[in-house]
């Protein structure tokens, strides 16, 4: 478990229908030998079967909860996708970049998790994403964290004819 508001790692606890090996043998016993092999304790003090995951959870919204909460159940994970820094760019260049809605520039569409709720590892983008083409110099550059204010090309102020 951690302090703060990360995924971890889960497993199905040992002997569940979801491990393979069965209930835990007896500890005298040759079997239990190779048992303990694929089985660990865990900070919720249960063995766990190190080959039956259950998904990624919140370490500190599961022991807040006293039971498995998926990552994408975290009511503090950050919902938006951190951007590198811009680039500087030529004052009014044509540049593509892709665009969505706010749904799906925050990750929570539905085609970012599968059905029972986890995310889905290195899902970068949903069908509703688009490309646009803008002008580098008309569009605001972003402040931290939040989203990009775009000027569509064909409305840039230097492609205006003079009055």
């Amino acid at each position: 478990m951690t302090d703060t508001h990360e995924p971890e790692a889960w497993f199905h606890e040992a002997g569940s229908d979801q491990c393979p090996h069965g209930a835990e043998p007896d500890r005298t016993s040759d079997a239990w030998d190779v048992w303990a092999d694929r089985h660990t304790g865990s900070p919720q003090d249960v063995y766990i079967c190190l080959e039956a995951p259950a998904g990624e959870a919140c370490g500190t919204c599961s022991a807040e909860d006293g039971e498995m909460v998926p990552w994408s159940a975290c009511h503090e994970r950050a919902r938006t996708k951190e951007q590198p820094a811009p680039e500087q760019r030529a004052a009014h260049e044509r540049i593509t970049v892709q665009v969505a809605g706010l749904e799906c520039l925050e990750r929570e569409c539905e085609e970012f998790f599968t059905d029972d709720g986890d995310e889905i590892p290195g899902k970068d983008t949903c069908s509703h994403f688009s490309e646009m083409d803008i002008c580098a110099g008309c569009s605001e550059p972003p402040a931290w964290g939040e989203f990009v204010t775009v000027v569509a090309w064909a409305d840039c102020k230097q492609l205006a004819p003079a009055p």
